[in-house]
């Protein structure tokens, strides 16, 4: 932003990354592009190496599969520019922002599989007050709080609106101070704020307003239910298809792990507050940003192929372990008509009548990511270690480059198969 945003009042920052997150909630949708010529022996390449050349990516990693077996992985440019290191959509983990969500949403699923109870009853539960999932939290401003629902949480209809300007999943360092608690706040800090502090901005139940404060609570859900932490339910879970090294982010520099990228700001975009004193001025990808606050919505590290492998693991049919039943799939990726927005359902942006599903993720500005499984058996991931946008209005434009540019190839390849 031309503006210094550490000059401005707090909801500019936070209208910022609000920007992100709707932006990123349409990722679903195709638009138009004006993609690399294709190489006749790889297109794919062709295209994902002009396009990081285009918008001064420093690197990415690629994975496709189809029908269970994936049959494309690649890195292109650099996972730590000062280092030389090449990225492996195997081994190099990412930050993947808000593909976390579906993530949470599949775990949730899992959880309710194992009860007795109907999953679609326990999914209108009431998740707050006595007879709720989270009983624990009684100091509620707005007693239209007791009429969330599990559905509501997973389809962003909970009441909490992030395009009004303010979210609390980036407002760690203040909430922390507020309620005599360390900073930065963790999840149940920012939710016990919200709840004493905030009125729902719609009632529950009403319409799709985007909110990671949603996903917060679900995975305080998946720790009730499991009794474990979130972070740790969630290996559990992903280690039955082969994945042993997702890990929820750290927050410094000196927190990046050994198989991690580097993240690197968008040069143009100016530092922000640190969330542990809020007054050193810091790069957003290291310091600005609670990543276990954010664990349930935003806070994965993971590779492309493991996000392939996640996706597959909820395909019925496909090759390998089925971490869903097949009802519980059609129930998860069905599109919800009611709510004002056509491709929303629980947990992921749905098309075809849920047969596509997928999910993007965006960080300011050190992280884009996309996760997509296709209905023609074609599942691709695809992580970048920044997010090059001067303003967050240019993220539809970056998004629909990508995406039309690998739909019209993966329809290529598709129509070979």
């Amino acid at each position: 932003m031309a503006a210094d945003l550490q000059s401005d009042p707090p909801e500019k920052d936070f209208a910022r990354r609000r920007s992100i997150l709707l932006a990123m909630a349409g990722m679903g949708v195709v638009g138009s592009s004006n993609s690399a010529t294709a190489n006749a022996e790889d297109p794919i390449a062709a295209f994902i190496n002009g396009y990081i050349k285009r918008h001064n990516f420093p690197g990415a990693t690629l994975a496709i599969s189809k029908n269970g077996r994936i049959f494309y992985k690649r890195g292109f440019g650099f996972s730590d520019i000062a280092a030389h290191a090449r990225p492996d959509p195997a081994v190099t983990l990412f930050r993947i922002a808000s593909v976390s969500k579906p993530i949470t949403a599949i775990a949730l699923f899992k959880l309710l599989e194992s009860s007795a109870t109907d999953i679609d009853t326990q999914l209108n539960r009431v998740v707050f007050g006595s007879a709720g999932y989270l009983p624990e939290y009684t100091e509620i401003l707005d007693p239209r709080v007791l009429k969330i629902t599990l559905r509501d949480l997973l389809q962003h209809t909970a009441g909490w609106d992030s395009s009004l300007g303010y979210d609390p999943q980036y407002d760690v360092f203040n909430i922390a101070k507020i309620m005599g608690a360390p900073a930065p706040a963790d999840a149940v800090t920012v939710i016990r704020y919200m709840l004493k502090f905030k009125p729902l901005d719609n009632a529950p139940g009403i319409a799709f307003h985007y909110s990671n404060l949603g996903y917060n609570v679900v995975g305080r859900i998946v720790e009730k239910l499991s009794g474990q932490s979130y972070e740790q339910y969630v290996q559990s879970m992903v280690s039955a298809i082969g994945i042993g090294d997702m890990h929820i982010a750290g927050n410094r520099l000196s927190d990046r792990l050994q198989t991690e990228a580097r993240y690197y700001e968008d040069p143009r975009v100016p530092e922000v507050l640190s969330i542990y004193d809020g007054v050193t001025k810091v790069p957003e990808s290291y310091g600005g940003l609670a990543f276990h606050t954010m664990d349930a919505h935003g806070g994965w590290l993971a590779t492309p192929v493991d996000l392939v492998r996640i996706a597959e693991a909820v395909t019925p049919g496909a090759a390998g372990v089925q971490l869903l039943n097949a009802k519980t799939i059609g129930l998860m990726a069905a599109p919800v008509t009611t709510i004002g927005n056509p491709t929303a359902s629980l947990g992921w942006v749905s098309t075809d009548q849920g047969a596509t599903l997928s999910h993007g993720g965006a960080l300011t500005t050190g992280t884009f990511s996309y996760l997509s499984r296709r209905s023609d058996g074609i599942v691709w991931a695809i992580i970048f270690n920044r997010l090059p946008v001067a303003e967050m209005t240019d993220i539809g434009a970056l998004s629909s480059e990508l995406l039309t540019g690998m739909g019209s190839r993966l329809d290529g390849i598709s129509s070979r198969t």
